[in-house]
């Protein structure tokens, strides 16, 4: 079930309405909820249904780590709950490797959100920075928020299970911020992130050899734009659905491409994600006082080539990962050499001008489905040909839009979001319904899935 796809809305209208009504019941609601969960991973298929069992060993281990203080046990409970997460999604990301695509088709999503998602509960736990939840329903209804499922962002559970807790709430304000971000998402993904993708970007990745070095670089700058808005689509519409049924979920851009340096942009991009590699799994790392460059480097690296093979087994990602985790240990060791607090504004532009071509040059082999197609693809474009006869009018028209829209200051959000919630609420559903239907025909070749769905 696409989220850019009209059944999704449907299925929405009609979990929310159900919601509402039983808005008065916290068990009712949380009922409701987890088989709307359910329902919407057995639409990808049955298999699915058996993850509320994973979500039943980690709500037990948490119940466990709440009740016993000594270190071992705690330890015990900790390699379970990291034993059954970790144990399936590396099984997921070897299937394809072990099968071929003989078996891809009854596991269509990853669950890496849904692990992430789980090892907060039972880690925070083990850390001491949680309290357990005692009912079942509340995990599950968290565990498998449907929302946020395929693509994330991801949650913390000590955020979202106090949410749960709490009795439903939805102001105006709040559905018209709701609506407006899954408005936006729409907007994202179908006219311009798939745009792109199908009229340019996918072609040259697919067969670079047809086309000229200029070519080949504005599809570079291209994916580069089709990634943000497809995955910052999805937060959207993930984040304006939990809205409707009284949960926030963080947010996870912050306009990326105007960041100074290489750790600015991962405060920036995949907030939740790079945020969740922060606290449990770079700070694990031991890091010497008397090596800080050399330990936080290493500490870097690694990290950041297990993120990028979380992203799939092969070279590219590694490759990915290790060019980024490298750039943020030159970007430490720098910071260090300097006492400058706060740069010149030509430094912060400059800056900001290489590191947007540098995450473009690593997006190569995020995008490129061989390293022999990334290779290609850096040939292309060390040839130095010119030519734009494949770049047209209109894939330029949205090339430069999606850069400007990309750049809009977050103000601008908030003003729209206040005069939409000035509009009467049947106003708000009759212009997003009028929204999905003006999207729908202007895209004509209907949505690909979203790229993060793969992941």
């Amino acid at each position: 079930m696409q989220v850019s796809a009209a059944p999704f809305y449907v299925f929405l209208a009609a979990v929310c309405l159900l919601y509402w009504v039983s808005a008065g019941s916290r068990r009712l609601r949380l009922g409701l909820l987890a088989l709307a969960n359910l329902f919407f991973l057995a639409h990808f298929s049955l298999v699915y249904l058996a993850l509320p069992f994973c979500a039943a060993t980690d709500f037990l281990i948490g119940l466990g780590l709440g009740r016993f203080e000594r270190p071992a046990t705690r330890r015990l409970l900790l390699f379970i709950s990291l034993a059954v997460n970790v144990g399936v999604l590396a099984s997921l990301k070897m299937l394809p490797l072990l099968t071929g695509s003989r078996w891809q088709w009854l596991f269509p999503l990853s669950l890496s959100f849904y692990c992430f998602q789980s090892l907060t509960y039972t880690i925070d736990l083990y850390l001491g920075e949680m309290q357990p939840t005692r009912s079942l329903l509340t995990y599950i209804s968290g565990a498998l928020f449907f929302p946020s499922m395929t693509a994330g962002p991801i949650p913390r559970m000590k955020n979202l299970l106090p949410q749960l807790a709490r009795p439903f709430t939805l102001t105006t304000e709040a559905a018209g911020q709701a609506l407006l971000l899954i408005g936006i998402g729409l907007v994202k993904k179908l006219l311009i992130a798939d745009f792109l993708a199908n009229n340019l970007v996918n072609r040259v990745f697919d067969t670079p050899a047809l086309y000229s070095s200029s070519e080949i670089l504005v599809a570079v700058y291209g994916y580069a734009l089709q990634l943000f808005f497809d995955f910052s689509g999805y937060t959207d519409i993930a984040r304006g659905a939990a809205i409707l049924l009284g949960i926030d979920l963080p947010e996870n851009f912050r306009r990326p491409y105007l960041a100074a340096n290489v750790a600015e942009f991962w405060r920036r991009w995949h907030i939740s994600f790079s945020e969740w590699l922060r606290d449990y799994l770079f700070d694990f790392f031991p890091k010497r006082r008397k090596y800080p460059v050399a330990s936080y480097s290493y500490a870097f690296v690694l990290t950041f080539v297990i993120g990028g093979l979380w992203h799939g087994i092969s070279w590219n990602f590694l490759i990915w990962g290790a060019l980024h985790g490298l750039a943020l240990g030159l970007v430490f060791a720098w910071k260090r050499s300097r006492a400058v607090p706060s740069p010149a504004i030509w430094a912060k532009v400059l800056g900001g001008i290489v590191t947007f071509n540098f995450v473009c040059f690593t997006w190569i082999f995020f995008r490129a489905s061989t390293l022999d197609n990334a290779l290609a693809i850096l040939r292309g474009l060390g040839e130095l040909t010119w030519s734009l006869g494949n770049i047209t009018p209109a894939f330029a028209a949205v090339l430069v839009i999606a850069a400007i829209f990309h750049s809009l200051p977050e103000s601008w959000f908030q003003s729209s979001s206040a005069l939409v919630a000035r509009m009467p609420f049947w106003a708000q559903g009759l212009a997003v319904a009028a929204l999905i239907l003006v999207i729908q025909t202007l895209a004509g070749r209907g949505s690909a899935p979203f790229v993060y769905g793969n992941f």
